[in-house]
């Protein structure tokens, strides 16, 4: 949380420094992610296929006017990610051995843009950083395995659920329990996106790269985060509406 309060209080700086000679617009902002995770392993090609969810995007949002055409844009913003996978059969490569049913993941993060918009009329391009840190996360699953001996079959059915906790550091075994799993709290990344004025009205269409790695370190452990490597990806659409326009 540290490093969000940090990113926030720079933010505030710039914002005030600013708004000494820009015109300032205060608004709220809602919206959806279609939310993703891309994946890279150092020493493996057994990526999972994962389908993108659906998640909240609800936050504050301010612009300041530097120029007619050039602005500036932060906020503050909860922000879902994550990822979705079903699974079915063949499962690990056994034709007799099927895996049928999903599973969902839910990533929830408080989020800072800093963003630089560039305006012709009522459109706009913008782009630029943002810092996140996770808060919160949950899984959801329900499966069922079948496996084939002749003319006998078995079925192990289950379904569930349990939190993600979000950590700074490494991981201890303090951080683990029966119902819960860490993942690393501090995300960060680029924006990129294009939005349209309809008056006090705003809106945009954006995609999120995440360039920070969900995967934690472990206390003790030899393995490199890096080589299991799991980034944020988000595409999301949001209207914002700006008071007292």
């Amino acid at each position: 949380m540290k490093y969000l309060i940090k990113f926030f209080v720079i933010t505030t700086l710039i914002t005030f420094t600013l708004s000494a000679q820009a015109q300032v617009k205060f608004g709220i902002k809602a919206g959806v992610n279609l939310a993703n995770i891309s994946q890279n392993y150092e020493d493996s090609d057994d990526e999972i296929n994962t389908k993108s969810r659906l998640a909240l995007n609800l936050g504050v949002t301010v612009d300041y006017a530097i120029s007619e055409k050039v602005s500036f844009q932060s906020g503050l913003s909860f922000s879902g990610k994550g990822f979705a996978l079903n699974l079915k059969e063949p499962y690990d490569g056994y034709e007799t051995e099927g895996v049928k049913g999903y599973s969902r993941l839910a990533l929830n993060y408080l989020e800072i843009p800093v963003n630089v918009a560039y305006k012709i009329k009522d459109f706009q391009i913008y782009a630029g950083p943002y810092l996140a840190v996770g808060i919160s996360g949950k899984s959801k699953y329900d499966y069922s395995i079948t496996y084939d001996y002749g003319s006998e079959s078995y079925t192990f059915e289950d379904e569930g659920s349990y939190d993600y906790k979000p950590v700074f550091g490494e991981v201890s075994a303090a951080d683990f329990s029966d119902d819960s799993e860490p993942f690393r709290a501090l995300d960060y990344g680029l924006n990129l996106g294009v939005g349209y004025d309809v008056g006090p009205v705003v809106l945009s269409l954006g995609y999120s790269l995440g360039l920070g790695n969900i995967t934690p370190k472990y206390e003790g452990s030899t393995a490199d985060p890096s080589d299991f490597k799991f980034s944020n990806r988000v595409l999301n659409v949001s209207v914002a509406y700006f008071l007292g326009e």
